[in-house]
Parts: structure tokens; sequence; C-alpha cells
């Protein structure tokens, strides 16, 4: 039937290639109660790929498995291996298409176009635009055939055709025209306005006669919605970014659920989660206007068929009867992990990962908090950002003076708790996002103006902040923020500790820094960053600093910060 198309996606995989634990809720003895529940991963993705296409080709329907951004970081996978172990499961996992998304760039440009010219499928990025890109670096963009950039030219999307019967089908991709400010890709990689790139490109592709239209999207969800009340015309928004997943998912106690029969303008939205945990699929058909009329299937959390992710620890009757609550729920699917994949995952890259679960780097005498914020409980803030700055400090130190360590909160993801510290919690959940850290010179007034765009946007105060992950900690410097004061003058008594004592900080003296390439980039805030000059690459990543600290401090038990 050619107006019917199956489609299977996923979105913010983030680098999860082995079942992950999802909190779920479920009905036993008449009572909802709380699960740890292992989902996903991408063997059993590809056996649920792989019996969804075979569902298609039964009914002689087309197949499309989409992917919304998001593959690179976020597990340990990644800290090993960069991309390069992302393009070859994605091989294996045979896409037909996927976005680009803003963790695609933490690295810059090269692991990305590394990643990119090692896939078997397109990448989609409709408004990255490559026209000014230098092709003369070593790692230029523009050349790579399955690369679906701007057309600078037409002012269009680059787009995909496929073939559904007499009626063709488009896809585009479009990523976050606010790449540059949470990403880091390189200055000659620009990105157009994502709603007026979509709505040329509609209108393109309407005017050649093509009305089935997907759009492979990594805005969010909200930006989505925004996306489709300004553009008529779409089929279908398959998106990521947010980690949203459609459907009612209120008896699993599932967040950020949205609802599926939500239409603007009448085109479908569809998100599938995290961390390859559920994957969406589903028979779609369209009518001659192209919007799609029928919808079956869902977004379905992948259980093991085997052991149906049940902890071993949970026995007995109640053992039975979760097991039989997974079993009957609609939106959990029994699929077997493929072997090929998970011989692969198992002989390939596991062994490095469970190496590092059994390296301890340290034993913690006492739990090391986290919170992003001051607050009542702990008006100093986190106990842990100051520490990570003190590491990236001593890293720094080595290799030339340094007056201050500076980093944002959002970059400390975990507390810790007090006992054996292993190399896979700090570069797995503490600081997994392998973002390398710089020694900079700066001058006292643009770290003073760094501090309060990075404080203003925590708080708000004046701005329409990105949240409270840029609140900034220190170490060997301290400031005080009055909040009420006029823009400019809001960080007070801003002072480094220099030779036994704290001084002041000089408008006009240049001081030597060191922070995450991400925050010395101006993301959050710390624009005034960009201003600093004399960056030198230490050879660390914010994980490689601490792990390297932790050894030194806590794994000789003279645990003083």
């Amino acid at each position: 039937m050619s107006d019917t198309l199956y489609l299977a996606h996923i979105n913010d995989t983030h680098s999860h290639f082995d079942p992950s634990p999802v909190n779920l809720s479920f009905d036993i003895d008449q009572q909802s109660k709380p699960y740890t529940i292992d989902c996903g991963g991408y063997a059993q993705i590809a056996s649920a790929v792989a019996q969804h296409r075979e569902n298609a080709a039964e009914q002689h329907c087309p197949h499309l498995l989409l992917h919304a951004g998001d593959s690179f970081q976020g597990s340990l996978y990644f800290s090993c291996y960069k991309g390069r172990a992302n393009s070859r499961l994605l091989n294996m996992l045979r896409p037909d298409a996927m976005t680009i998304g803003n963790h695609e760039f933490d690295l810059g440009n090269d692991p990305l176009q590394e990643f990119i010219a090692e896939a078997d499928f397109p990448l989609l990025a409709g408004n990255m635009d490559l026209s000014q890109e230098n092709q003369a670096k070593s790692h230029p963009m523009r050349p790579l055939e399955n690369l679906y950039s701007y057309n600078s030219e037409k002012g269009i999307a680059q787009y995909l055709l496929k073939s559904m019967g007499e009626a063709p089908l488009a896809i585009f991709g479009i990523t976050l025209d606010s790449m540059p400010s949470i990403g880091s890709p390189d200055p000659d990689c620009l990105f157009v306005d994502a709603i007026e790139t979509t709505r040329i490109t509609v209108k393109h592709l309407k005017q050649q006669g093509i009305h089935r239209i997907i759009v492979l999207s990594h805005l969010g969800y909200a930006g989505d919605v925004a996306l489709a009340e300004a553009v008529p015309g779409i089929s279908l928004i398959i998106g990521g970014h947010t980690h949203s997943i459609s459907g009612d998912f209120s008896d699993l106690n599932v967040a950020k659920a949205e609802d599926i029969n939500h239409r603007p303008n009448g085109s479908l939205i569809l998100h599938a989660g995290q961390h390859a945990e559920s994957i969406g699929l589903f028979q779609l058909r369209f009518d001659q206007d192209g919007q799609v009329h029928q919808l079956e299937g869902g977004v379905k959390f992948l259980v093991d068929s085997d052991n149906l992710g049940v902890p071993a620890t949970i026995s007995g009757v109640e053992r039975s009867q979760l097991k039989q609550a997974i079993v009957d729920h609609p939106q959990l699917q029994r699929v077997p992990r493929q072997a090929a994949m998970e011989t692969l995952i198992a002989r390939e890259y596991r062994p490095a990962i469970e190496a590092m679960h059994r390296q301890q780097i340290a034993e913690l005498p006492w739990p090391l908090i986290h919170t992003r914020l001051p607050n009542e409980q702990f008006p100093a803030g986190s106990e842990i950002a100051p520490l990570v700055c003190k590491a990236f400090y001593l890293a720094a130190q080595t290799q030339g003076e340094i007056d201050f360590a500076l980093h944002n909160a959002g970059g400390v993801r975990v507390s810790l708790k007090a006992g054996p510290l292993t190399l896979a919690e700090v570069h797995g959940r503490l600081l997994p996002f392998q973002i390398p850290i710089v020694a900079y010179s700066i001058k006292g007034k643009d770290l003073r103006q760094a501090l309060e765009g990075a404080l203003n946007n925590a708080f708000n105060n004046g701005v329409i902040g990105s949240g409270d992950g840029s609140y900034p900690y220190c170490y060997r410097l301290r400031f005080h923020y009055e909040p009420d004061n006029v823009a400019g003058e809001r960080v007070q008594r801003l002072q480094l500790y220099r030779d036994g004592e704290w001084q002041a900080v000089c408008d006009d003296s240049q001081y030597r820094g060191v922070s995450s390439a991400y925050t010395l980039a101006g993301k959050e805030g710390y624009s005034m960053l960009t201003r600093s000059g004399q960056h030198h690459e230490l050879g660390y990543t914010m994980s490689d600093a601490f792990a390297e600290f932790a050894f030194e401090i806590f794994g000789n038990q003279s645990a003083t910060a």
C-alpha cells in the first residue's frame, strides 16, 4: 500500500549501547509501585528495527529508520571511543537518515567530520551553512557526499527523496540555530534561522508537487511545536533534544511525556525518549495532501525477552507479578538482543568499560554534594564543583603559572557518595562530557563581566537565561554578587588568592585562568571569556584532571580540600 509508511525512530541515544536502568511504576497487588527496569540498548534496538522492517516487507510497504540527533556523549563508551563506536554501531542499524544534534559538536568539527565520513547513511542539517568553510583545513565537512546541509544558492535545506508509490516523500533535517551558543562548532560553520529555512524548503517542495514532508529535527519539543505553528504543510516532525517521549505514559510515571494527538497546523510530532531505552514504532497512512490521517503503533520501552529487565534482587511472588505486569503492558515490548550487535559490543567495546568500573582511584571519606545554586541547606553551594576547579588548577600548574580556575555548575553532573570512587564514576557520571581544559590570559575587567554574565544567566536577572547550569564555581577566586545593582556593576569584591593573601582583581591587569573549552567559548552567559587570549590546551579533559586529582588527594586518604 503506497500511502502507508512503517516508521521507526530514536533520538538522544548519547552512546548508551547497553541497557539503561529506567524508573517505572507498575500496578502490583492493586498498588502502584516503583521499580528500576533495564531497558533498551543497541542490541535490543537492532532486534526491534529488524522485526519492524520485516513487518513492512510482508505488507509491501516502505520502511524508514530515523535518528533525531545527539548520538555523541553521555556514556563511558563515548569517553573511550568518541564517535568511532557510534558510527560503526549505527551502520549496523542502517538508519535512513540522522540529523545532527548539539552534542555532536561538543569536541568541535573534526570528530563530527570523521563520524560523518565513516557513516554509511545520510546526515541531515539543512540549516547548517558551510558556504564559508575553509576548504584548506584538515577536516572540511562540505565535501562529504552524505552530508545534507544548507543550500546557500537556493536558500533551502538539502533533502532526501524516498519513493512511496506514485507520491514521493521528502526528508530534511533542521538543527538548533543557536548552535554556536550551546555547542562548539568551528567559526566557519554557520547556522541560519531554523524556522525560515523550513518555511522556504517546504514551499519549494510543494512547488515540486511533493506533499509528504518529514522534518527530522533537533529543536526540542517546544521548538517543534513552534516550527509546526509557523510553517504549515509539514506532514511529520521527528524530534529530539529535550528527551521527550510521545504518548500517555502516566501509569508508568514517565517524565517528559507529550500528547501524541497535539497536531499544530496538522503536523504530527513524534519524540522517542532518550538513551536508546525506547523506540518509536509506527505505521502511518498519508492522505492526498500529505497529512497523516491514520496512526498505529507507539513509542515502546524495550525489555530483554529473556529476563524482562527485572532486577535479580526481586524474587518470589513479587518477581512473578512484576514479570506479568511487564508482559501485559502495551508500551513495553519484549525483544531479544540481536546476536551480531551484542557480540560486537561485548568483544570490541565492553571490556574497556568493565575495566574502568573495576579501577578504584580513591576512597572518599565523606559524601560530596553537588547543587548548582547555593541554597538554605548548602549556603556555599556545591561541595564538589570547587574541587573540580582545584583539579583544573593543579593540572594547569604543571605547565605554567595559573592564577585561578573557573567552571560552570552544569559541567558537574552528580554528587559523590562516601566510599570507593572508580574511574567509571568520574568519566561516566561526574564529568561525562569529554571536553578539554584550556589555560588562557584575561583582563580583570573582562573576567568580572564574564562572571556577571554567567550569574545573570543563572538567575534570569535582566536576561532570558539558559538555566542555572551557568552558575560559576572557582578556585583561588572569590566575588560577591549584588543582583539589584545596575548591569555591569553586580560583581563586587572580586579577589584572587596570591602570595598567601586575598588581593583585589584590577580591571586593567592580566591574569592567567583555566576553564573548560565549553565555558571559554562564551557559552551560557560567559561571552566575555571570548576576549581572552594566549589559549593553551593542556592535554587534559575535565574528567582526566579530576581523576588525577582524586587519586593524589583522596587516594592517599589525606582528604584536605
